[in-house]
């Protein structure tokens, strides 16, 4: 099978877990609707498209974490439309500290891969994962050719439940043992004359990541590898 690998590094960069409001705790790893917002930017695509893609499953992504050199917090000020303290209030954000990923993308359609992977090399606009102003590296962009693996043992994040894993033990290196959160992966829209009027989860699973650790996958999921990373797609 042939996809999409490249990586990307960024310095602060926070991946919010929907269902924590007062204390914006982050994912590990970019959650696929962040990928897909990502490529949407750097194409220049529009917000209706970007939904369209999560819709129509033009993307199946797989993401491995490479490294996390820490954690930090910081506050962010914000209105809320109250009178208590001149309608401001101020919340506590998860920080990942250069954090480095490899990102293997399975386009669905011919016709958008070539200039998808032509935005990665000769991105349109500032590349961001996150917010905004959380500006990301791109390097080391290709097509690789996975081929089919049958042990089962991956490295790479996946939507699942049901999971064994084995950790590498090495003392050199920082371990994060698999957890699980819940993160939306399909929306249903409403968007008129350029603007989203409503948006509706309709599907949604949990992100299972980790670092230096190996997962054994229980259930019947096909698993990829490229002689480096051993990978499954959502």
């Amino acid at each position: 099978m042939q996809v999409i690998k490249f990586k990307v590094e960024g310095i602060l960069n926070s991946f919010r877990i929907p269902f924590f409001r007062t204390y914006h705790k982050t994912f590990l790893a970019p959650p696929k609707t962040a990928i897909i917002g990502m490529i949407t930017n750097i194409l220049r695509k529009s917000e209706k498209w970007y939904y369209d893609a999560l819709y129509n499953d033009l993307f199946d992504v797989s993401v491995v974490i490479d490294n996390i050199q820490g954690k930090t917090k910081d506050l962010w000020g914000y209105k809320n439309f109250k009178k208590g303290n001149r309608g401001r209030s101020v919340i506590r954000r998860d920080k990942l500290y250069k954090a480095t990923y490899t990102i293997y993308l399975k386009i669905n359609d011919e016709n958008i891969k070539n200039e998808v992977l032509d935005a990665l090399k000769n991105p349109k606009s500032v590349p961001a994962l996150g917010l905004d102003d959380e500006i990301i590296k791109i390097y080391d962009v290709e097509e690789v050719y996975l081929k089919k693996n049958e042990d089962n043992i991956i490295n790479s994040v996946f939507i699942g439940d049901e999971i064994k894993y084995r950790v590498k033990m090495d003392i050199d290196e920082d371990i994060y043992l698999p957890a699980s959160n819940i993160t939306p992966l399909k929306y249903s829209v409403d968007v008129k004359k350029g603007v989203r009027t409503k948006r509706e989860i309709i599907k949604q699973g949990k992100q299972v990541e980790y670092m230096n650790c190996k997962v054994e996958i229980k259930s019947d999921i096909p698993i990829y590898e490229d002689g480096i990373n051993k990978v499954v797609f959502y």
